[in-house]
């Protein structure tokens, strides 16, 4: 392995660690596999059982648990006025159209979750957005993800990871 100067050892090193998670953060891959538990959990139990157990603050998908390991994931739902039937970490969004709500910099995250889920073909998709963190509470750059339920498509789940 050839030997890089150290400038060009350290940018190296800096480029890896910009799009890493810190210590104790759940990546990208834990997000979806939350999501995808979570789609199972509501295939197989029905909307309304897996609306209750989706908004239960101590529900293995909303803490710390063998699904969530670092306990910083939380489900959340979208529909397509932006209604938000769940929300995993706080109860006063529960039961709200929040299309118009924004982040800290004014970006409207609910109408960018909308757009990738009923407005894409794909149905899905990453949002880029500041939000508090359900641990430190101090407001972080968040990437949401979102993606269309199958069996329900006026429905879509999501979560997201602190960068």
């Amino acid at each position: 392995m050839p030997k890089l100067p150290m400038c060009a050892l350290a940018l190296a090193v800096l480029a890896a660690g910009a799009n890493a998670q810190p210590p104790g953060a759940s990546s990208e891959e834990d997000a979806l596999a939350l999501l995808r538990q979570a789609q199972a959990y509501l295939k197989a139990n029905g909307l309304d059982k897996a609306t209750a157990e989706f908004n239960r603050l101590d529900s293995p998908f909303n803490s710390r648990s063998a699904i969530n390991p670092h306990g910083d994931l939380y489900l959340y739902s979208v529909a397509p006025d932006g209604f938000q039937a769940v929300h995993g970490k706080n109860p006063k969004i529960r039961g709200k159209v929040m299309i118009e709500m924004r982040d800290a910099d004014g970006f409207y995250l609910i109408r960018e979750f909308v757009r990738l889920c009923f407005h894409t073909k794909e149905g899905k998709g990453w949002v880029l957005y500041k939000w508090p963190h359900p641990i430190t509470k101090q407001v972080e750059p968040k990437r949401g993800y979102v993606e269309r339920v199958p069996e329900l498509p006026e429905l879509c789940l999501g979560t997201g990871i602190y960068r």
